[in-house]
């Protein structure tokens, strides 16, 4: 696991990095090798500079191309007592929120968060804006694996690129290019959090 907030070796704050968020419980800290290290691996893999932080010691400096808001685990409940939303103001580069990350987003931008418990493998079908969104652009279906306690309603200010039935499992800003993403990328599905670093890239 990287330190929180540390820097990869050769890289300094002059660097356009990718900002990973830690989401979990900072008292079990086991969930940030399970939950925030394969994202990270993920990103290094791509030759990105990045630096993972904890939620609450969130400062987005001008290196920042874009934010990954990562999961956590079924139980744990510590990001339910936090805010994400204030911590990005004035932010309006690119973001990837993933389960929590994207609960979290959602639900602090007037969408309505609701009892719904999902493990395990689920198929996920890409919507019509889906298929002409970068994010998912050339997916039509594909299999999703989903940890989660509660799912999200999206308010206007976003809109469904790719569903489970009537959940919403992959949500797009109107506004900003923000991205809410219900499954794991990083379990089968790599090729998101890749296609999103190239997308800050170019943003």
């Amino acid at each position: 696991m990287v330190p929180e907030g540390m820097l990869s070796p050769g890289q300094n704050w002059t660097d356009r990095m990718i900002l990973i968020v830690d989401l979990t419980n900072p008292d079990i800290r086991i969930l940030s090798d399970q939950f925030v290290s394969p994202v990270y691996r993920i990103v290094h893999q791509c030759d990105q500079e990045t630096v993972a932080v904890r939620l609450e010691q969130i400062c987005i400096s001008q290196s920042c191309i874009g934010i990954i808001i990562c999961g956590t685990a079924l139980a744990d409940s510590w990001y339910m007592q936090q805010q994400l939303i204030p911590l990005l103001e004035g932010w309006k580069g690119p973001v990837l929120g993933i389960s929590t990350g994207m609960q979290m987003l959602l639900s602090e931008t007037g969408g309505e968060l609701q009892n719904y418990t999902g493990i395990g493998m689920t198929s996920v079908h890409v919507t019509d804006i889906g298929k002409k969104d970068p994010l998912m652009k050339g997916k039509e279906e594909f299999s999703g694996y989903v940890l989660h306690r509660y799912v999200t309603t999206p308010s206007p200010e976003w809109v469904p690129l790719a569903t489970s039935g009537p959940t919403v499992q992959v949500a797009g800003h109107c506004t900003y290019p923000w991205y809410g993403v219900l499954f794991y990328p990083e379990v089968r599905n790599e090729w998101m959090i890749k296609r999103f670093i190239a997308f800050a890239r170019g943003f």
